[in-house]
Order: C-alpha cells, then structure tokens, then sequence
C-alpha cells in the first residue's frame, strides 16, 4: 500500500491536456444511458425522441456554460462546492457537493448494474459478482494514477463511439421512411417527460471539472473541453435517435430490453447481438471508470476543505492519487449495486443533481453581477440571461421527474445537512 502524505506535502500529477480531457468527457456522457434509455425515451416521445435529447441538451448547454465561465475563476477539484462557497458560503456549497457525489456513486453503482447484466448474458457470471466485480477494477484502474486512467478511458470512448457511429451508419438508408416529429397520444408533454428522463445520458460533464488540478492549463482548457463534448455527444446523440426510429419504428424500439440491438439486429443480423453486447460491456465499463475517477476527486478535494472528515484528504507518494477516497468510492458503489432498474435511478439521479445546477447557475448570476470586462449587452446576455435561463430549466426539468425522484432528492438532501452539522459539531469540539 502506497504511504499517507498530506495534501499540503504533495499534489496531483497535471498531465491533461484540451484533447484527452474532451475525450474523456465525451466518454462519461456517452455512457451507458443510451444503451438502454433510448428505448425508454422512444416509448414517451414516438419518434420525436430526437427532440427529447436536444431538450435535455439545451438544458445541459446552459448549465455547461456556467461551470465553464466559474471554471475559469477557480479550477478545482469539487467544482460544485467551490462554485456555491464562493457566491453563497460554506453550508450551500457543502449541500450542493454532496448531492452531485451521491448522484455520482449511486450511478456508477446502477451502470456497473447494466454491465453485469451484458456479462450475465455472454458468459452466465453471475449478476451481483459481475457488477461488484467491475467496480473493483474500475477502483484498481483510478488508483493507478491520472495518466493510465484517461488512457484507458480514451481507448474505451472510441469503442463507445463505434458503436454508435455504426447504429448511425446502419441507419442513414432508412432516414426519411418515418415521421420524425410522430409522437404518442400524449404529444409534447411526452416529449418533454422523455426530456426529463434521459437528462440521465448527459450526466458527466458536471464531473470534468474534477480534473480541473490534474490538467497542464485548466483555465485555458477546461470551458473548451466541457462545450465540445456536450456538443459532440448532442450530434451523435440526436443522429442515434433518428437512426433508430428509422430502422424498427418507435413502437419496437421501445418494446426492446436492448434497444441498440435491436436495430443493429434489423440490419446486420443475429451475430449484431454479440457485437452491440460488447461494444455495450466497453461503453458501461467506461463509465463506471470515469464516475468513480470524479466521486473520488470530488470527495477527495471535499474532505481537504474540511467539509467531510479530513483523513481522506490523503494521496499516496508514487502513484499521487487519493488511495483513500478512491477505497470508500469503491466500497460505497458496492453497497448501492442492491439497486436494481437503471430508470428509477436516472430518475432519482437527475432530480438531485438537477438541485446542484441550479445552485451552480445562481452561483455563477451572482459572482458575474459586476463584470466589469464586457460590454453592457454581452453582460446582460452572458451574465444574466444565460445563468437564469439554466435556473430555470434545471427547475423545469426537475419538477416534471415526478413526486418519487423529489422524495429521494430530498432524502438525500436531509442526509447531507444532518452529515453537515455532525461535522461541524466533531470539528468544534
């Protein structure tokens, strides 16, 4: 085992630059949601699917910009917190960390799930064993160090986007033959609740800024990487949808438990099973990677502002990660793989870390109040309208999830001010 060091005698290795950090961005939000949650939104939204995914993008766009713009004024680790305790103060920031952490750990516990699920298929490994298994090594491939992890991951981000690419290729002979602005009986709401749903497939962006303190020049870097893989991720996104609508329809699309599949299968026959199922192990394997890199970042930076107890704030001499955040992620992860359906958790998931963005954009209305760099219409527009804008749609997104993703926010939330006073009360005494 690597020896403790203090934070104060050393640092994480600054080893990223623009390039490897919009891969690894475009690799956490092409995640496992699209694998699965396409179908689901197909079943909302008809063949309008499409429109789900660019709703949920705007969304995301709005939010993005204002963790790009804060970015640049403190690139840290944690960046929820360090965004709310500058323009709201400690309590606010700790509240809105914590809800983005639990969001995170909960989800690499439900997708490492979904890969389970593939590998029980292919090879009969038993379900829990798989996902327990695959977190495990997720944690063992963090630990190595900033530079082996986002290579890795980069490797498995182009697996991922090869297999969308071919659900888009396979697709592109068909485009025209359906609607595409076709919806079920309950039109636009459909639409929107689809929205809100596969909010899910663009989590992750929020988690690039956790390595903001291992890029060569964060502030330079970070705002350009974080709009480029949203954007990225939205075109293919968008061209997915269409593509598989296209092929089978929405009705079959959403009657699918591997929808992806599905179309692959129309096209390219029964072997289509196999090769989606892999690409799908690489995709979810990812991301479990690329989530418990950012919990760990984020617990880690966390407990060295005093906000959780300050013995995770550790890094090992030779490998220069936080081994022990990295251990409690892991373990955390594995108590929560007992959930089961990786919609109920989109669900919840959104509703908490839709919470934090709003937090993150009221964050970013109030310390750009006063900017005094820009001219009056670019400060209204950048500083005002585009930070309320995404106030408004993290709400609007949050409320229509529905009364159970609001109870579990809210147990969650309640869970994190106890935490927060126990905290204060150890520290004072």
């Amino acid at each position: 085992m690597e020896q403790k060091t203090n934070n104060n005698n050393s640092h994480l290795s600054r080893r990223l630059g623009l390039l490897t950090t919009t891969l690894v961005g475009i690799g956490v939000i092409l995640g496992a949601g699209i694998y699965v949650l396409v179908g689901v939104a197909a079943r909302q939204a008809g063949n309008a699917a499409w429109m789900s995914f660019l709703i949920a993008a705007v969304v995301a766009g709005f939010t993005g910009l204002s963790y790009a713009r804060l970015s640049k004024m403190k690139p840290k680790n944690a960046p929820e917190f360090q965004y709310l305790n500058m323009a709201f103060g400690r309590a606010p920031a700790f509240l809105a960390g914590w809800l983005v952490l639990g969001s995170t750990v909960i989800s690499a516990a439900v997708v490492a799930l979904g890969f389970a699920g593939y590998l029980e298929h292919l090879f009969g490994i038993p379900y829990l064993g798989g996902a327990i298994g695959l977190i495990l090594l997720s944690s063992l491939v963090v630990f190595m160090g900033i530079g082996e992890s986002t290579v890795f991951a980069a490797v498995l981000t182009l697996v991922e986007v090869g297999g969308i690419l071919i659900i888009i290729f396979i697709g592109i002979p068909s485009f025209g033959r359906v609607d595409i602005f076709e919806m079920p009986e309950a039109g636009l709401s459909g639409v929107i609740g689809a929205a809100s749903l596969i909010f899910f497939a663009y989590l992750g962006f929020e988690g690039m800024a956790n390595m903001s303190e291992e890029m060569k020049n964060p502030q330079r870097d970070l705002p350009k990487a974080l709009l480029l893989a949203i954007t990225i991720s939205t075109i293919l996104y968008i061209l997915v949808a269409i593509s598989a609508v296209s092929v089978i329809g929405w009705q079959n699309l959403s009657a699918s438990s591997a929808p992806l599949a599905a179309v692959a299968a129309e096209v390219i026959g029964d072997k289509a099973d196999i090769l989606l199922t892999a690409i799908a192990l690489a995709s979810t394997a990812n991301t479990v990677i690329l989530l418990l890199f950012a919990a760990s970042r984020s617990m880690w930076a966390m407990s060295c502002a005093g906000v959780l107890p300050k013995n995770i704030c550790v890094i090992g001499e030779h490998r220069h990660t936080p081994w022990l955040a990295i251990l409690l992620v892991g373990a955390i992860a594995c108590i929560f793989t007992l959930f089961k359906s990786i919609e109920d958790v989109a669900e919840f998931t959104n509703f908490a870390v839709l919470l934090a963005f709003i937090g993150v954009n009221a964050s970013a209305f109030k310390l750009f109040t006063r900017d005094a760099t820009t001219g009056r219409i670019k400060h209204i527009l950048m500083n005002r309208i585009m930070p309320l804008l995404g106030c408004i749609t993290s709400l609007w997104l949050a409320i229509t999830l529905g009364w159970r993703a609001a109870v579990f926010g809210l147990i969650l939330l309640s869970a994190g001010i106890a935490f927060y006073f126990l905290m204060k009360r150890i520290y004072r005494n």
